[in-house]
Protein backbone atom coordinates (compact mmCIF):
# COMPACT_ATOMS: atom_id res chain seq x y z
CA UNK A 1 0.00 0.00 0.00
CA UNK A 2 1.39 3.40 -0.99
CA UNK A 3 1.43 6.50 1.17
CA UNK A 4 -1.62 7.90 -0.58
CA UNK A 5 -3.66 4.78 0.29
CA UNK A 6 -3.18 4.90 4.07
CA UNK A 7 -6.31 6.20 5.81
CA UNK A 8 -5.71 8.83 8.44
CA UNK A 9 -8.60 7.73 10.63
CA UNK A 10 -9.79 4.19 9.93
CA UNK A 11 -13.44 3.34 10.56
CA UNK A 12 -16.09 5.64 11.99
CA UNK A 13 -18.54 7.90 10.21
CA UNK A 14 -15.91 10.42 9.23
CA UNK A 15 -14.63 10.26 5.66
CA UNK A 16 -11.03 8.96 5.82
CA UNK A 17 -8.23 11.37 4.99
CA UNK A 18 -5.30 9.56 3.40
CA UNK A 19 -1.64 10.20 3.98
CA UNK A 20 -0.17 12.41 1.28
CA UNK A 21 2.60 14.95 1.08
CA UNK A 22 0.18 17.82 0.45
CA UNK A 23 -1.97 16.90 3.47
CA UNK A 24 1.10 16.51 5.67
CA UNK A 25 2.58 19.84 4.58
CA UNK A 26 -0.70 21.67 5.23
CA UNK A 27 -1.19 19.96 8.59
CA UNK A 28 2.34 20.68 9.81
CA UNK A 29 2.16 24.30 8.65
CA UNK A 30 -1.00 24.84 10.68
CA UNK A 31 0.56 23.21 13.74
CA UNK A 32 3.67 25.40 13.42
CA UNK A 33 1.49 28.52 13.17
CA UNK A 34 0.12 27.81 16.64
CA UNK A 35 -3.25 26.27 15.78
CA UNK A 36 -4.23 23.45 18.11
CA UNK A 37 -4.37 19.88 16.86
CA UNK A 38 -7.97 19.59 18.03
CA UNK A 39 -8.93 22.60 15.92
CA UNK A 40 -7.14 21.22 12.86
CA UNK A 41 -8.76 17.80 13.26
CA UNK A 42 -12.22 19.37 13.08
CA UNK A 43 -11.43 20.33 9.49
CA UNK A 44 -12.86 17.53 7.27
CA UNK A 45 -9.93 17.92 4.87
CA UNK A 46 -7.44 17.18 7.67
CA UNK A 47 -6.71 13.91 9.51
CA UNK A 48 -8.50 13.15 12.76
CA UNK A 49 -6.92 12.48 16.12
CA UNK A 50 -6.77 8.73 15.56
CA UNK A 51 -5.11 9.19 12.20
CA UNK A 52 -2.45 11.49 13.62
CA UNK A 53 -1.67 8.98 16.36
CA UNK A 54 -1.42 6.22 13.75
CA UNK A 55 0.91 8.24 11.55
CA UNK A 56 3.06 9.21 14.53
CA UNK A 57 3.52 5.58 15.59
CA UNK A 58 4.13 4.11 12.13
CA UNK A 59 6.07 6.92 10.44
CA UNK A 60 9.14 8.13 12.38
CA UNK A 61 9.88 10.89 9.89
CA UNK A 62 6.37 12.32 10.28
CA UNK A 63 6.68 12.09 14.07
CA UNK A 64 9.95 14.04 13.97
CA UNK A 65 8.50 16.72 11.70
CA UNK A 66 5.44 17.03 13.95
CA UNK A 67 7.71 17.46 16.96
CA UNK A 68 9.61 20.28 15.23
CA UNK A 69 6.34 21.97 14.24
CA UNK A 70 5.14 21.90 17.84
CA UNK A 71 8.43 23.43 19.00
CA UNK A 72 8.05 26.21 16.44
CA UNK A 73 4.53 26.91 17.71
CA UNK A 74 5.73 27.06 21.31
CA UNK A 75 4.04 23.81 22.35
CA UNK A 76 6.80 21.48 23.52
CA UNK A 77 4.43 18.83 24.76
CA UNK A 78 6.25 18.26 28.06
CA UNK A 79 3.78 16.16 29.99
CA UNK A 80 -0.01 16.26 29.98
CA UNK A 81 -2.20 16.95 27.02
CA UNK A 82 -1.14 19.45 24.38
CA UNK A 83 -2.12 23.06 24.84
CA UNK A 84 -5.11 24.35 22.89
CA UNK A 85 -3.79 27.92 22.86
CA UNK A 86 -4.14 29.48 19.42
CA UNK A 87 -2.66 32.95 18.70
CA UNK A 88 -5.22 33.57 15.95
CA UNK A 89 -8.07 32.86 18.36
CA UNK A 90 -6.44 35.08 20.96
CA UNK A 91 -6.34 37.98 18.49
CA UNK A 92 -10.01 37.42 17.65
CA UNK A 93 -10.90 37.55 21.35
CA UNK A 94 -8.89 40.78 21.63
CA UNK A 95 -10.71 42.34 18.67
CA UNK A 96 -14.15 41.47 20.00
CA UNK A 97 -13.31 42.70 23.49
CA UNK A 98 -12.12 46.02 22.08
CA UNK A 99 -15.45 46.31 20.24
CA UNK A 100 -17.20 46.17 23.60
CA UNK A 101 -18.30 42.53 23.68
CA UNK A 102 -18.10 40.74 27.03
CA UNK A 103 -16.01 37.64 27.67
CA UNK A 104 -19.17 35.68 28.46
CA UNK A 105 -20.70 36.73 25.17
CA UNK A 106 -17.60 35.72 23.24
CA UNK A 107 -17.45 32.34 24.98
CA UNK A 108 -21.07 31.62 24.02
CA UNK A 109 -19.93 31.59 20.39
CA UNK A 110 -19.46 27.91 19.37
CA UNK A 111 -16.39 28.89 17.36
CA UNK A 112 -14.69 30.39 20.44
CA UNK A 113 -13.16 28.65 23.48
CA UNK A 114 -15.22 28.29 26.63
CA UNK A 115 -14.83 30.57 29.64
CA UNK A 116 -12.63 28.13 31.60
CA UNK A 117 -10.25 27.81 28.63
CA UNK A 118 -9.90 31.59 28.37
CA UNK A 119 -9.18 31.73 32.11
CA UNK A 120 -6.48 29.04 31.82
CA UNK A 121 -4.89 30.78 28.83
CA UNK A 122 -4.67 33.97 30.85
CA UNK A 123 -2.88 32.13 33.67
CA UNK A 124 -0.52 30.05 31.53
CA UNK A 125 0.41 32.43 28.71
CA UNK A 126 1.77 35.87 29.67
CA UNK A 127 1.25 37.21 26.16
CA UNK A 128 -2.46 36.38 26.33
CA UNK A 129 -2.74 37.94 29.79
CA UNK A 130 -1.22 41.14 28.35
CA UNK A 131 -3.69 41.02 25.44
CA UNK A 132 -6.59 40.73 27.87
CA UNK A 133 -5.29 43.60 30.02
CA UNK A 134 -4.93 45.89 27.01
CA UNK A 135 -8.38 44.93 25.71
CA UNK A 136 -9.88 45.74 29.09
CA UNK A 137 -8.30 49.18 29.05
CA UNK A 138 -9.76 49.80 25.59
CA UNK A 139 -13.16 48.64 26.86
CA UNK A 140 -12.88 50.98 29.83
CA UNK A 141 -12.34 53.97 27.53
CA UNK A 142 -15.35 52.96 25.44
CA UNK A 143 -17.52 52.62 28.54
CA UNK A 144 -16.29 55.99 29.78
CA UNK A 145 -17.57 57.60 26.57
CA UNK A 146 -20.77 55.59 26.85
CA UNK A 147 -21.30 56.87 30.39
CA UNK A 148 -21.06 60.47 29.21
CA UNK A 149 -23.62 59.80 26.50
CA UNK A 150 -25.97 58.21 29.04
CA UNK A 151 -25.60 61.14 31.43
CA UNK A 152 -26.17 63.66 28.64
CA UNK A 153 -29.33 61.88 27.49
CA UNK A 154 -30.81 61.54 31.00
CA UNK A 155 -34.15 63.17 31.73
CA UNK A 156 -36.12 63.63 34.96
CA UNK A 157 -38.03 60.45 34.16
CA UNK A 158 -34.89 58.37 33.56
CA UNK A 159 -32.61 59.99 36.14
CA UNK A 160 -32.85 57.17 38.69
CA UNK A 161 -32.31 54.40 36.13
CA UNK A 162 -29.38 56.31 34.66
CA UNK A 163 -27.90 56.72 38.14
CA UNK A 164 -28.07 52.95 38.72
CA UNK A 165 -26.50 52.25 35.32
CA UNK A 166 -23.70 54.77 35.84
CA UNK A 167 -22.95 53.33 39.30
CA UNK A 168 -22.51 49.88 37.79
CA UNK A 169 -20.49 51.34 34.92
CA UNK A 170 -18.21 53.15 37.37
CA UNK A 171 -17.55 49.88 39.21
CA UNK A 172 -16.77 48.10 35.93
CA UNK A 173 -14.34 50.84 34.91
CA UNK A 174 -12.46 50.51 38.19
CA UNK A 175 -12.27 46.74 37.70
CA UNK A 176 -11.18 46.86 34.06
CA UNK A 177 -8.60 49.65 34.35
CA UNK A 178 -7.81 50.18 38.05
CA UNK A 179 -4.71 52.27 37.32
CA UNK A 180 -6.79 54.86 35.49
CA UNK A 181 -10.33 54.61 36.86
CA UNK A 182 -9.86 52.88 40.22
CA UNK A 183 -10.61 54.71 43.44
CA UNK A 184 -7.17 53.92 44.83
CA UNK A 185 -4.14 54.18 42.59
CA UNK A 186 -0.72 52.67 43.23
CA UNK A 187 1.90 55.18 44.34
CA UNK A 188 5.61 54.62 43.99
CA UNK A 189 7.56 54.82 47.22
CA UNK A 190 9.76 57.89 47.57
CA UNK A 191 12.53 56.01 49.37
CA UNK A 192 14.38 53.06 47.88
CA UNK A 193 13.75 49.74 49.61
CA UNK A 194 16.07 49.18 52.53
CA UNK A 195 18.02 46.08 53.31
CA UNK A 196 16.33 43.72 55.78
CA UNK A 197 17.28 44.51 59.37
CA UNK A 198 17.97 41.91 62.01
CA UNK A 199 17.09 42.83 65.59
CA UNK A 200 18.85 41.28 68.60
CA UNK A 201 17.12 41.74 71.95
CA UNK A 202 19.33 41.97 75.04
CA UNK A 203 18.10 40.35 78.25
CA UNK A 204 19.03 41.25 81.84
CA UNK A 205 19.12 39.29 85.09
CA UNK A 206 19.93 40.20 88.70
CA UNK A 207 22.88 38.25 90.08
CA UNK A 208 23.13 38.04 93.90
CA UNK A 209 26.01 37.00 96.19
CA UNK A 210 25.66 35.11 99.43
CA UNK A 211 26.13 38.30 101.43
CA UNK A 212 23.25 40.01 99.65
CA UNK A 213 25.26 42.24 97.32
CA UNK A 214 23.83 42.34 93.77
CA UNK A 215 24.61 43.38 90.25
CA UNK A 216 22.79 43.34 86.90
CA UNK A 217 24.23 41.14 84.14
CA UNK A 218 23.25 41.23 80.48
CA UNK A 219 22.83 38.51 77.86
CA UNK A 220 22.91 39.14 74.11
CA UNK A 221 21.97 36.50 71.48
CA UNK A 222 24.81 35.29 69.30
CA UNK A 223 24.12 36.62 65.74
CA UNK A 224 25.05 33.27 64.22
CA UNK A 225 23.60 30.72 66.62
CA UNK A 226 20.94 32.80 68.35
CA UNK A 227 21.99 31.43 71.74
CA UNK A 228 22.10 34.09 74.52
CA UNK A 229 25.65 34.80 75.71
CA UNK A 230 26.70 36.76 78.77
CA UNK A 231 28.19 40.13 77.89
CA UNK A 232 28.79 41.50 81.41
CA UNK A 233 32.42 41.06 82.57
CA UNK A 234 33.08 38.94 85.62
CA UNK A 235 34.77 41.84 87.43
CA UNK A 236 31.74 44.11 87.12
CA UNK A 237 31.08 46.07 90.34
CA UNK A 238 28.61 44.85 92.96
CA UNK A 239 26.05 46.99 94.78
CA UNK A 240 24.91 46.65 98.40
CA UNK A 241 21.43 45.28 99.04
CA UNK A 242 18.56 47.74 99.31
CA UNK A 243 17.87 49.25 102.74
CA UNK A 244 15.90 46.93 105.02
CA UNK A 245 16.92 43.76 103.17
CA UNK A 246 19.73 41.47 104.29
CA UNK A 247 20.95 37.99 103.65
CA UNK A 248 23.24 36.13 106.01
CA UNK A 249 26.48 34.77 104.72
CA UNK A 250 26.45 31.04 105.51
CA UNK A 251 30.22 31.11 105.96
CA UNK A 252 29.83 33.74 108.69
CA UNK A 253 26.59 32.64 110.38
CA UNK A 254 26.96 28.93 109.79
CA UNK A 255 23.32 28.46 108.90
CA UNK A 256 22.87 29.86 105.43
CA UNK A 257 19.39 31.14 106.32
CA UNK A 258 18.00 34.27 104.81
CA UNK A 259 15.44 36.65 106.12
CA UNK A 260 13.89 40.05 105.92
CA UNK A 261 14.44 42.68 108.56
CA UNK A 262 11.45 44.06 110.39
CA UNK A 263 12.45 47.51 109.37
Amino acid sequence: MSDSDVPARPGGRRTPVYYSLSVVRTFLARVASGESQASISRDPTMPGRGGIEHWTKTRPRFAERLKRARVESGHTGRGGSGSTYCPATAQEIYRRLCEGESVSGICRDPAMPCFSTVYLWRKRFPEFAEIMRTAREVQAERFCDQGWEMASAASPDTAYVTHVQLTQLRWMLGHMAPRTYGRTKPVEADLPPREPQRLLFRHFRVEERDDGWMRVVGFTPNPTTGVPERDTPEDAPWSPPPPGRWRANPRLSGGGATGESAG
